[in-house]
């Protein structure tokens, strides 16, 4: 007796129908899983969505010999050699999906070794600094390079940033985050290698004058006076001090790190400027700066999505809103893939990035493989945090 083998058989996106059994794990031009093979499809206008927004046309789905016919127009116009005309049922296997790959638990694996290394070479040249010994443009240039290696991984930068807020909170690591948030915006808007650069150098200093504010004051988690704000708003004075007797930083670095907590409407601090005052680093760290301070483990249930929604309302006025919605457009989609407990314990999975509610993505739950649309729930439906 013949046993029935799976035939991957290759159609055009828009021919996906109901019950139709994914042959291989489909990704996206990141390397990010979008569906795993096995997944047999039960909503497939919005795995159609799903896949058309990544530009993805073509797909394998399997077959088996059987006793039911694939309609023949479901193939793709240019993959008529690959038509099969024997008798075809779709299969239903248990299908049983890793939400995280092996690669993006192997790469945050590794990025856990060699993150107290980074950590240790930020705290030397911020030491470099606070004692104001020589510091050379090699030097910097140098450690910049280092840091940038980061990008080199397939795993997405912002799932590393959510890595290390788990393990360090540091000043340090604050630094470093907003360092690679920055550089992740100036990226999606364009900018060249060169100020890219230096935009991710501007963030790794846009706080090293926090160092010298009382800890305890940073660490206060109750109301702050305001004298006591006072004191922490210096921080943005403390490290121009610090960095302005060094002709190896650019000034326009320096300027970034004195003015990034000003704000479009003039609200912001130490000299309340106006937007068109602000340099194109001082907005891009603006941005930077809010989105990891909402989301720092300090503030408890909140995550990305909820970061989104807050920042997409509360700082419209106040934050360069072209760069502002350009991050916010981009970053949703690089948590697709990522691991997530919902409020009501469910456990799943990232799939699709909604542009109309960009905190609303759609989830795959893991104990059924169903897609669920947060914008169509409300609480418990919710995402409570992410698994990494």
């Amino acid at each position: 007796m013949e046993t029935n083998q799976l035939k991957p058989i290759k159609i055009s996106v828009n021919k996906l129908t109901k019950n139709m059994i994914i042959a291989t794990d489909i990704l996206n031009n990141q390397g990010k899983k979008l569906v795993s093979a096995g997944y047999q499809v039960k909503t497939p206008a919005r795995v159609r969505d799903l896949l058309e927004n990544h530009k993805i046309q073509i797909i394998e789905i399997n077959s088996t010999q059987g006793n039911a016919r694939i309609p023949m127009d479901i193939f793709s116009e240019n993959q008529s050699d690959q038509l099969i005309t024997d008798e075809q049922n779709f299969p239903v296997p248990d299908a049983k999906d890793m939400a995280l790959t092996n690669t993006l638990e192997e790469e945050i694996l590794c990025f856990k070794e060699v993150f107290p290394s980074t950590k240790q070479r930020i705290n030397d040249d911020f030491n470099t600094i606070l004692y104001g010994k020589p510091l050379t443009h090699e030097k910097l240039k140098e450690h910049t390079k280092e840091h940038l290696k980061i990008f080199n991984l397939r795993t997405n930068i912002f799932q590393l940033i959510e890595t290390m807020r788990k393990i360090d909170d540091s000043i340090y690591t604050q630094c470093y985050n907003i360092a690679l948030t920055s550089y992740m915006i100036g990226k999606w808007i364009g900018l060249s290698e060169k100020d890219l650069e230096e935009l991710f150098l501007a963030g790794i200093l846009t706080d090293i004058g926090k160092l010298n504010v009382p800890k305890p004051l940073l660490d206060k988690k109750d109301f702050l006076t305001h004298k006591e704000q006072m004191e922490i708003d210096k921080h943005v004075i403390y490290s121009y001090n610090l960095i302005k007797q060094y002709p190896c930083i650019p000034n326009k670095i320096k300027q970034a790190v004195l003015t990034h907590h000003e704000k479009m409407n003039s609200t912001g601090y130490p000299f309340k400027l106006k937007g068109s005052d602000l340099s194109l680093y001082s907005r891009i760290i603006a941005i930077s700066d809010v989105y990891n301070t909402l989301t720092t483990k300090n503030l408890e249930n909140t995550t990305v999505f909820d970061t989104i929604k807050h920042m997409e309302i509360a700082y419209k006025n106040t934050l360069d809103t072209n760069i502002l919605y350009t991050f916010l457009n981009r970053i949703g989609n690089c948590f697709i893939g990522q691991r997530i407990r919902l409020a009501n314990k469910e456990m799943g999975e990232i799939i699709f990035i909604n542009n109309h509610h960009l905190n609303k993505p759609l989830i795959k739950l893991e104990c059924n493989n169903e897609i669920i649309d947060l914008n169509r729930y409300k609480f418990p439906w919710r995402i409570q945090e992410f698994i990494m």
